[in-house]
């Protein structure tokens, strides 16, 4: 067999293995976005029982400019954080037997009281749908804040409530400077006022540990807008399709290449 001959059977089977790959992937991505969303997408974007937030990559079009999916989490997490924060400030206030953390839990609990009415005001005008919990993550906060006492409860509340404040900030900072939406520019800059303030009277109160000011742009925060499971399974899936579409062409290139004899 010439080698001229066996170079277009091998492209002729590579072309087939790559045709076969793209339909099967389409058909499994298909599948698999119509099976996963009909277990994550239960009506809404936004779902009380995870830490994703808003799923939807796509912008919105709306008269103060478009409204990106970061845009949309920064709405979403603040509420979050107002859902927590201000009553597990607002315990520490009326437990703590420092005058200090006293006074900053009940700081912290009175503007978490009046975020929520500016967020809350900013997302109706932009149609973003809130959640009315906090996550998972956010509960054991509470828990692990209201199962201590004296000295106990203001040091894990101090600690566990920086670095919270940390993670969002990230997220305002970055929502601040690339948004092209009016009212989420103006949300985030007095948001980013708030949270500031936050931290800097939380590490007044001397209770807050280095560790707790370190938070990294991949730590597991609920803060983190994350792919969906949907977006996970179909990379795994094309990815393996695309190794075997590789094995084949490999194989069959070994199998009618160009034999070298002693003459040459």
């Amino acid at each position: 067999m010439s080698f001229r001959h066996s170079a277009r059977r091998i492209c002729a089977t590579a072309g087939t293995v790559f045709f076969l790959m793209s339909v099967a992937g389409t058909a499994s991505a298909e599948a698999l976005e119509s099976t996963v969303d009909k277990v994550l997408r239960l009506g809404t974007v936004v779902d009380d029982k995870n830490e994703h937030g808003d799923q939807d990559p796509s912008d919105w079009n709306t008269p103060w400019g478009p409204l990106s999916q970061y845009d949309r989490n920064l709405l979403i997490n603040v509420r979050w954080a107002n859902l927590w924060e201000a009553p597990s400030s607002g315990q520490v206030a009326d437990r703590s037997v420092d005058p200090k953390v006293r006074a900053v839990g009940g700081a912290l609990m009175h503007d978490h009281h009046m975020l929520e009415a500016t967020v809350a005001e900013a997302a109706a005008k932009l149609d973003v749908a809130l959640p009315s919990s906090p996550t998972p993550i956010q509960r054991s906060w509470q828990r692990e804040i209201a199962g201590k006492t004296g000295g106990a409860a203001d040091d894990a509340w101090a600690n566990v409530t920086r670095q919270a404040h940390g993670s969002i900030f990230m997220l305002i900072g970055q929502v601040r400077a690339m948004t092209r939406n009016d009212v989420i520019r103006a949300f985030a800059q007095s948001a980013d006022a708030v949270v500031i303030r936050h931290m800097t009277l939380l590490e007044s109160t001397g209770l807050v540990r280095a560790s707790s000011m370190v938070v990294g742009s991949l730590d597991p925060a609920p803060f983190q807008v994350v792919p969906s499971w949907n977006k996970v399974l179909l990379g795994i899936v094309l990815a393996g399709f695309a190794l075997i579409g590789t094995f084949a062409v490999v194989r069959v290139c070994a199998r009618y290449g160009p034999k070298t004899t002693a003459n040459d």
